[in-house]
């Protein structure tokens, strides 16, 4: 087993992949910049222009964070950060329909890879977010593989990344039998 794991944290604008790195790790590395467009401006104030990137130790292995911006127009880091990953979860906004649709070209993107990969539903705490039921639904995903999450929460977060690397250590057993 690798004493080092490389995990992706990706998903649509506004989903909280940066949160979830800084809610992991005391010194993120992070490119994030003021938004112009007013669009998005509405949603956040600062936006991740090519990656956050942060470590943490878990149960002896160095754990290695790279965020990917959410726009579009900046698909292309997906290329750039995804070389030799080992996992990656794909966050999405709970409470944004456009953004849980914007999902799915994150799974289409990683599906091909087959690493594990967890679909994590962040935001469950808000009032006004679709159930897991419900994005199971929009996703055409069997409820199992997705997870609750609020980024900001340590617990959650910490929980859901050593599941992961639970996963990865697992594969890495089956592989080397």
């Amino acid at each position: 087993m690798a004493d080092e794991i490389k995990v992706i944290i990706t998903g649509h604008f506004s989903a909280g992949k940066t949160q979830f790195i800084k809610t992991l790790v005391n010194n993120v590395v992070s490119t994030e910049v003021p938004l112009t467009n007013k669009e998005e401006k509405n949603e956040k104030d600062l936006t991740t222009v090519a990656l956050d990137y942060g470590n943490v130790e878990i149960d002896g292995k160095k754990v290695h964070l790279f965020g990917t911006p959410g726009q579009d127009r900046f698909d292309f880091m997906l290329d750039v950060l995804s070389k030799n990953f080992d996992a990656v979860i794909i966050l999405l906004d709970s409470t944004n329909r456009e953004g849980i649709e914007k999902t799915k070209k994150f799974i289409k993107y990683f599906i091909n890879y087959k690493k594990p990969l967890v679909i994590a539903c962040n935001k469950q705490d808000l009032d006004n977010k679709f159930s897991i039921s419900e994005i199971s639904k929009m996703l055409n995903i069997p409820e199992k593989y997705l997870k609750s999450l609020i980024a900001t929460d340590k617990t959650k977060t910490s929980t859901l990344l050593k599941e992961l690397i639970s996963f990865v250590e697992e594969k890495n057993r089956l592989n080397k039998v």
